[in-house]
């Protein structure tokens, strides 16, 4: 695999030109108010004493989010309560699983996700592939960015990615005011399928979707990955303490 390639299929970035819009545009620091679907998240059940606690002690920033996801089941996602210094989460009534954990901050994210339990064997053709169908997929998202995919090649081939999507461009709300102030950004979890003749984007589970203000950091924003710490971590009958986590320092 070439190094230029490398580069493409670890960093995917699709960017358009900026579109305008024709309605009347408003510029302002604040949100909007725009919000994620309230069904996102797994519900807990209390009949599970399960669950999930822990304290950042680096990075020195507040939480946005914390999020649990059993590496068995993906579509399930469960969101922590986190304390009000924001440097410490918690998930209670998780069922008996293994978890993966994605932790969000106004500056990164970290993730210890489980895309594929083996060695990945997708080749340069899978991923050229798959990121053309990634690349013509929500078209309201102009940049995208595949941080990791890990998969098996061949007739019956399947991938796992995760990955972040930004809109840039102007954002068109439901009164008919057009924002340039702000972009809309997630990060999902996606599978894709080789069925036969090329691949396809099966499904996508969204992880967090923010509305990202003048005064908040814009764009992808950098990603990180701690297997050792944010990863596999079953959880039976009580709440496991994972103690004060340091995370690894942006180069």
């Amino acid at each position: 695999m070439t190094t230029r390639w490398l580069r493409t299929l670890l960093a995917l970035t699709v960017a358009a030109g900026l579109g305008q819009a024709g309605a009347k545009e408003k510029k302002d620091d604040a949100h909007t108010g725009t919000k994620q679907s309230s069904r996102l998240y797994t519900a807990p059940d209390a009949s599970d004493p399960g669950g999930l606690r822990g304290h950042i002690g680096y990075p020195k920033l507040p939480l946005l989010g914390a999020f649990a996801i059993p590496n068995s089941e993906t579509i399930r996602c469960f969101k922590a309560t986190l304390s009000k210094d924001g440097h410490s989460f918690e998930f209670n009534n998780l069922p008996t699983a293994k978890y993966d954990l994605v932790l969000l901050f106004p500056q990164m994210f970290y993730e210890g996700m489980t895309l594929n339990r083996s060695a990945s064997s997708l080749a340069t053709n899978d991923w050229k592939s798959i990121l053309e169908i990634l690349s013509k997929s929500e078209p309201f998202y102009e940049i995208k960015r595949i941080h990791r995919m890990d998969g098996v090649s061949g007739g019956a081939g399947w991938a796992q990615a995760i990955f972040q999507q930004v809109r840039a461009r102007p954002v068109t709300l439901q009164d008919a005011s057009v924002h340039n102030d702000i972009q809309i950004r997630t990060i999902k979890l996606a599978r894709f399928e080789n069925v036969g003749p090329a691949w396809q984007l099966l499904v996508t589970r969204e992880i967090v979707r923010q509305e990202v203000a003048n005064n908040e950091r814009k764009g992808l924003l950098p990603h990180f990955h701690v297997p050792d710490k944010l990863g596999n971590l079953r959880v039976v009958d009580t709440v496991k303490d994972l103690g004060t986590l340091e995370l690894p320092e942006p180069k």
